[in-house]
């Protein structure tokens, strides 16, 4: 084994710089395209000591023998050969990983090294030049969605990315994904729809049971008067707080409430004027504080 690779991985960047500089001085080419084949790294400064030292026809074959470069080699190369000579040069003899490193973006794409720029995570560039197909392997699905690319989130089923737009909002009508069409909620107006404008379509598509069980009761009660699943699930409290009287089964409400909260109860056959009511469980104080004075003396039997 040569004295120079022994040391090799002992050297700093400055004596690798000496070592080579020192063959070229002497002229040992030779030794100096095996010692950059075994890992010496080239730099700006070994670059230039070539064209200097009248090497400079042995530029690209000293380029293709080594193994290592340096990111400030890209920059000089750039200055002296100029960007597109180097840059061909470099995409030519494949040195990827080196081009990962150092080439602009602007360049990356201008010779259509797309998996570089997914290695660099570039994904906006590779949305705006089409690469779709390689943004779905590397699961780029809210990117795609929001440059319309629809059918790549619906084909693996991953609906829940649709919410990001209108597009995609309108999507899942047409899919009648309404579990996924009710999450947009949490984005809008950001995807195009209100939150009036969702609670509608789910109404109008019978998603009444999904309003339902996510509480949309001002909704519901409010808005739709609709009060049968309150009513099926005795939810005598909510549609006491909208006025919906006539639909409670007062004795059942009062049978599922705690001892402190029944009188919050007979507050609210007040408010229902639920006289009979009041005077069956003896809620003499409230009747006469109402005028009710026939109820009152009821309500002592």
């Amino acid at each position: 084994m040569k004295d120079y690779e022994k040391r090799l991985d002992f050297l700093t960047p400055e004596q690798h710089d000496q070592l080579l500089f020192s063959q070229l001085k002497e002229g040992k080419i030779k030794t100096f395209l095996g010692m950059v084949g075994k890992g010496y790294g080239l730099t700006p400064f070994i670059l230039n000591a070539l064209i200097d030292l009248g090497y400079e026809n042995l530029l690209p074959t000293v380029l293709k023998a080594s193994v290592q470069l340096s990111n400030g080699c890209y920059n000089f190369l750039c200055v002296y050969w100029g960007k597109k000579k180097t840059e061909d040069f470099m995409v030519e003899q494949k040195y990827y990983s080196y081009i990962k490193e150092t080439f602009p973006v602007d360049s990356l794409v201008e010779y259509h090294l797309w998996d570089i720029l997914a290695q660099r995570e570039e994904f906006e560039t590779l949305a705006k030049n089409g690469q779709f197909d390689l943004l779905a392997k590397r699961g780029q699905y809210q990117l795609l969605v929001n440059y319309g690319q629809l059918d790549y989130v619906c084909h693996k089923g991953l609906y829940k990315f649709l919410i990001l737009t209108k597009a995609g909002m309108e999507r899942l009508v047409q899919l009648k994904k309404w579990a996924e069409f009710f999450v947009g909620i949490s984005l809008a107006p950001y995807n195009g729809f209100s939150v009036s404008e969702i609670l509608e379509v789910l109404w109008t598509n019978g998603m009444q049971k999904l309003l339902f069980a996510k509480c949309y009761d001002e909704f519901l009660l409010k808005e739709k008067k609709y009060t049968k699943p309150y009513v099926a699930n005795k939810k005598w409290g909510t549609l006491a707080a909208y006025g919906f009287y006539d639909e409670i089964d007062w004795e059942d409400y009062l049978g599922q409430v705690i001892e402190s909260k029944k009188e919050d109860v007979y507050k609210e056959a007040v408010e229902a004027k639920n006289w009979a009511f009041l005077a069956k469980h003896q809620q003499h104080k409230l009747l006469f504080k109402k005028g009710q004075l026939k109820w009152w003396w009821k309500s002592f039997r």
